[in-house]
């Protein structure tokens, strides 16, 4: 330690290097990590409600494939249009669906399934089948 012309003690500055960081390094350190924070918390936000939104998907899509397979598997219909409401565990939907005799043994079907999750599409399929055993029709 130096000593003053007075008689009293000096502390020796030292250069902030080797003293440590300023607070003002340290405020703009936790700022930024504030900020990346943040940023991250809305990219798990965002995955989330992507992840919930492609399970609706496929549960609505599914829910249309088996209306269309038992379509396939049951007798013919004609032209006919109906709605329904579904249910799989806790997910909740909109059947629709349409059929049409387009030409002699042939039907159409198109069936959409919307999920009653907000901003979730709909999914839609549509199906031809030939129709057998009818008048005209074969076996």
């Amino acid at each position: 330690m130096a000593r003053d012309p007075r008689g009293a003690e000096r502390r020796r500055v030292e250069p902030v290097s080797e003293r440590g960081e300023s607070l003002v390094e340290v405020v703009v350190a936790l700022l930024l990590l504030a900020v990346g924070a943040l940023a991250l918390a809305g990219g798990i936000g965002q995955a989330q409600k992507a992840r919930r939104m492609a399970a609706s998907s496929g549960v609505a899509l599914a829910v249309a494939e088996t209306w269309l397979e038992s379509w396939r598997a049951g007798p013919a219909r004609g032209d006919g249009s109906g709605q329904s409401t579904i249910a799989s565990g806790a997910w909740r939907g909109t059947l629709k669906w349409e059929t049409g005799a387009l030409a002699d043994c042939v039907e159409s079907a198109r069936v959409s399934v919307l999920p009653a999750d907000v901003g979730t599409p709909p999914a839609s399929l549509s199906s031809l089948r030939v129709v057998t055993g009818g008048v005209g029709c074969g076996p």
